[in-house]
């Protein structure tokens, strides 16, 4: 590992340019406190675990507010902020289809599937696979899904140590380290706890601080009208940004960048793209590999409301996260176009976009704050994943495979160790992108890697998973066998990745073709349902029974501990509000300062009113208690 750490960051180092930002004191301060708020809230969190299911699923005692913004901040990353953002930048706001798609599946789950979800009551997903098909199909989608899921957080890692390292100066492999150090540390002390509270966290972070840069960005470019005036009558600079790569022959504005679909959009370039975002996120959202989201939470009306709040907050985001890099291209083009001339080794300098423009447009000691926004997106994504893919290979593998009599004690153990591999196999992911996107000169951007590595790896296994919600009557083995039918699709991607001779399908034939395939293999394996024998026909049965029953916590699980959770992180938040406070003290104007105290009074009275609830709601639970029994 030593090896393949030096000769990546000597490769890397060699190329790095100057720091965009001079060092600053108070920024690194601002980051390095954010690391240590992380750290202190997985070991504060660490008391709620007292066996296996605590660790991993949080004794099923998740208030609906924490899954909610939980399930929210893993649902992106700090791609958002570069890939897509560097897609805002040259093609607009097309990019946002992504984010209205997967509002639209938290829609259906709220109104569809997060009740069910919860009353699989199970800990895994690869759980649910073997009892709806079998140990077989379980086993091969464990294993298959293993490489590209340890990829994709790589992808993860890689996006926020892209961003941060220009902007410092800092080396892109160390970065990786450290953030990866970090997430890790966490994760494996707190479990699913940890990653739930830390979430959260770095929501009533990131939301703030996005929602200002997003008005600061709307003034900036004048309102509406300036925005539409720039878009009818751009500058030269802003038509030819970036050597004039994303200019059209003959067209003088840029109302490509206001349009749905894009021309200049790599992927969404036509309305069949557009359907085909919608109809993958459909499939994946209310898969069975997606439940797992809805596994903590207290029971099915939980579950609902949690769906919603994940919806509001990304239905809320999906203009505002990408409105500065558009500014950015409009108003402010040579400070990406700067960028790129003196970080050369950067194929695609437009995702730096959201991050130039923050440091042009936000006060001293609000750009930490912005880079903190970054590492809590990349963060809140790689905790629940870790989290996940150490409780499948204990329960579904180890449990399963080699010691079906193991005690709690060496499950819980067991999870912990294997959350701490998987986060050192993800780190050594990030730094393999990292360096072969470095030793090749390949220009392929993160919006790119993230749209291969979803469409072709994940949807064939999403296909059967989707199918096993309504489609009872199909054998154990009918998901080998969707999966086999789109499996040639997966295979040509493959060879088309890696040999220029070969042609690729485009997003929405790869979409279609493996969504379509798939699901003619369901219905053809529905022709052998009678022969499946009775033992295993009753089986299923069983699953879907409990499946469509209600959960009933005082039975099931037993006491809340809804206050508790209220009062520490309420507590943790007001540490957050008040450590932004102290930035009023750095010099900057009075409007900066206005700014600032903004942020971190929204923080305070957001954790004021949570402490103020938990301490009401424990009061009540003692009156109850106290109550004679009759």
């Amino acid at each position: 590992m030593n090896d393949v750490i030096t000769t990546a960051s000597a490769q890397l180092a060699a190329t790095m340019g100057k720091p965009v930002i001079s060092t600053n004191i108070v920024e690194y301060t601002v980051i390095g406190a954010y690391f240590i708020f992380m750290i202190i809230t997985g070991i504060l969190f660490r008391r709620f675990n007292s066996n296996f299911t605590d660790y991993f699923r949080s004794g099923c005692r998740g208030t609906w507010w924490m899954v909610g913004a939980s399930i929210f901040m893993a649902s992106f990353t700090a791609w958002t902020f570069t890939g897509a953002s560097g897609q805002a930048y040259t093609a607009g706001i097309v990019v946002s289809v992504i984010f209205m798609a997967n509002t639209f599946g938290y829609i259906i789950n709220a109104l569809w599937t997060a009740p069910y979800f919860r009353q699989m009551r199970a800990t895994t997903a690869p759980e649910i696979i073997a009892e709806r098909f079998d140990t077989t199909t379980q086993q091969m989608l464990v294993w298959y899904g293993l490489i590209p899921g340890i990829l994709s957080n790589g992808l993860t890692l890689w996006a926020v140590a892209f961003f941060a390292a220009p902007l410092f100066g800092f080396d892109v492999l160390h970065m990786i380290i450290i953030l990866g150090a970090v997430v890790v540390i966490y994760s494996t002390i707190g479990g699913s706890w940890s990653v739930m509270a830390t979430d959260f966290l770095q929501a009533l972070i990131l939301v703030p601080m996005t929602v200002l840069l997003a008005i600061l960005s709307y003034n900036a470019i004048g309102g509406y009208d300036g925005f539409m005036s720039a878009i009818q009558a751009p500058t030269a600079a802003a038509l030819d940004t970036l050597g004039g790569k994303y200019k059209i022959d003959g067209v003088s504005d840029l109302s490509y960048m206001i349009g749905i679909p894009s021309v200049k959009s790599g992927q969404f370039n036509s309305w069949a793209a557009v359907i085909a975002m919608f109809a993958y996120v459909f499939v994946a959202y209310n898969s069975v590999g997606s439940s797992v989201k809805y596994f903590t939470v207290k029971d099915g009306r939980e579950a609902r409301k949690a769906a919603w709040l994940s919806a509001i907050l990304m239905g809320a985001g999906v203009f505002l996260w990408f409105l500065p890099s558009m500014v950015c291209r409009l108003k402010f083009p040579e400070l990406v176009d700067g960028f790129a001339a003196t970080h050369p080794e950067i194929k695609t300098p437009a995702d730096a976009s959201f991050a130039l423009v923050s440091m042009q447009l936000l006060p001293k000691g609000m750009v930490g704050l912005v880079v903190v926004a970054m590492f809590a997106a990349t963060m809140s994504s790689l905790g629940p994943s870790l989290n996940s893919n150490a409780a499948i290979f204990t329960q579904d593998v180890y449990k399963k495979l080699f010691n079906p009599k193991a005690s709690e004690r060496t499950m819980f153990l067991l999870g912990q160790f294997t959350s701490f591999l998987m986060g050192i196999l993800i780190i050594l992911a990030a730094i393999f992108l990292a360096t072969r996107s470095t030793s090749t000169g390949e220009s392929k951007s993160l919006f790119d890697w993230m749209i291969m590595l979803g469409s072709v790896f994940g949807t064939p296994t999403l296909v059967p998973m989707f199918a096993a919600m309504f489609m009872r009557k199909t054998p154990p083995w009918s998901g080998l066998i969707s999966i086999l039918f789109a499996l040639p699709i997966t295979i040509y991607q493959c060879f088309a990745e890696f040999d220029s001779n070969i042609t690729p399908l485009n997003y929405q034939q790869t979409i279609f073709s493996i969504i379509g395939l798939g699901m003619i293999g369901m219905f053809v394996s529905k022709l052998w349902w009678k022969s499946v024998p009775e033992d295993k026909k009753e089986r299923i049965a069983g699953f879907y029974q409990r499946m469509m029953t209600p959960v009933d916590f005082e039975k099931e699980v037993g006491h809340a501990n809804d206050p508790a959770q209220l009062k520490l992180v309420g507590y943790v938040s007001l540490s957050i509000g008040f450590f932004i406070l102290f930035l009023l003290f750095v010099p900057n104007t009075f409007a900066a300062r206005l700014q600032i105290l903004a942020v971190a009074l929204s923080i305070c009275l957001f954790a004021g009113c949570m402490i103020l609830t938990g301490y009401k709601r424990s009061a009540k639970q003692q009156n109850i208690t106290s109550l004679p029994k009759e």
